[in-house]
């Protein structure tokens, strides 16, 4: 199927989810994984979710792959970087990255601000949430959020903090990851009601979670992003 067809099936099962949750699906982004794709895969999708009247959000795992397809794309659309950040990959994400979704320590948190100072920039961040406590993921454990939230709010010249990200453990059905899911809401409604909301971008605390597998249960558990790879552009190579 097209990219144009996969994305209907993608914006029918996003409003469908909503529909159930009670939920309005223009509520949520839709953020287009594009790693390892081609510039025309992407371009493809932009003209398909124009044509649509969709916000066109793409997300990169690697930052030489962002910076490349940034390049190609230019402005026209809005670019996530969702992947794990080394120290010296900072100054450059900042550099194209629109939004950092994977800010997943005070170390990357602190040198986001710095950077981003440097460069006259207000940086859109997510503190990325290790809510599964998987040794193999990158994140905040769910105990250090407040810090974190703390330390942005320090930096709030150079950081605007929009929300929270988490990339859940692997599991074989999608029923699975709701546990997780409804973890990450959970988080946010103790931390509203601490009143740390005022810290975010008009108080409120964005929820980026949710793959191509499981969506639509995040969705359900109260997801303001998505982040879908495969089921708009199909399997990876390599």
């Amino acid at each position: 199927m097209s990219i144009a067809s996969n994305l209907e099936l993608v914006l029918d099962s996003i409003e469908s989810a909503a529909k159930a949750a009670g939920r309005s699906a223009s509520d949520i982004v839709l953020v287009a994984v594009s790693k390892k794709k081609a510039l025309a895969d992407l371009l493809a999708y932009e003209m398909a979710a124009r044509e649509r009247g969709v916000p066109c959000v793409f997300g990169e795992n690697y930052l030489q792959e962002l910076k490349a397809k940034r390049v190609g794309i230019g402005d026209s659309s809005r670019f996530h970087m969702i992947g794990p950040l080394q120290s010296n990959k900072v100054k450059e994400a900042v550099l194209y990255s629109d939004v950092i979704e994977s800010a997943h320590s005070e170390k990357v948190l602190t040198l986001i601000a710095d950077h981003a100072q440097q460069l006259a920039k207000r940086q859109k961040v997510m503190l990325q949430v290790n809510i599964g406590k998987d040794i193999s993921k990158s994140g905040f454990d769910p105990s250090a959020v407040v810090a974190a939230i703390t330390l942005a709010a320090s930096r709030q010249e150079s950081l605007e903090l929009i929300g929270l990200m988490t990339i859940t453990p692997y599991e074989a059905e999608p029923e699975e990851t709701r546990v997780y899911f409804r973890a990450m809401r959970e988080l946010r409604d103790t931390l509203n009601r601490e009143g740390l909301q005022r810290h975010f971008t008009s108080s409120r605390i964005l929820l980026s979670m949710g793959m191509s597998g499981d969506y639509p249960v995040a969705i359900q558990e109260g997801a303001d992003i998505v982040r879908v790879g495969t089921a708009i552009f199909g399997a990876r190579m390599g």
